[in-house]
């Protein structure tokens, strides 16, 4: 049986500024494109308390107590802070969950959940 050398790979060059144009075409076919990436953002407010925010990212995120704490202290000190980038499915999903988290039962008067919205991120060229 004879031994082949895979190794070395040998590419042809484009003969032509045609069948240039051709590989640089079919190079960029091949590469899968990024689905737009959005930011969730929420919103400070007067009627949730930092034990809710960080009970909140663990149960839609899954994000550690420390990552949650981080997230409330944002919200609080800033008025807004991002929770998360994703598609835009998963994004709507994860601020309707928010939305639908429920009151604070820590706060007396916390009648609804907090608020979040959408952010979509500039895709870099």
């Amino acid at each position: 049986m004879e031994k082949i050398d895979t190794t070395t790979v040998i590419r042809e060059k484009p003969k032509n500024r045609q069948q240039e144009k051709v590989c640089e075409k079919s190079k960029s076919k091949n590469k899968p494109k990024r689905l737009p990436q959005y930011r969730v953002m929420l919103w400070n407010d007067d009627d949730h308390s930092f034990e809710y925010v960080i009970r909140m990212m663990r149960s839609i995120f899954g994000y550690d107590k420390t990552r949650g704490m981080i997230i409330a202290c944002g919200v609080h000190a800033c008025g807004k802070t991002p929770v998360a980038v994703l598609p835009l499915e998963v994004a709507e999903l994860r601020r309707e969950q928010i939305r639908q988290f429920g009151p604070d039962p820590l706060i007396e008067g916390s009648i609804s959940s907090m608020y979040a919205t959408l952010e979509p991120i500039e895709e870099e060229k």
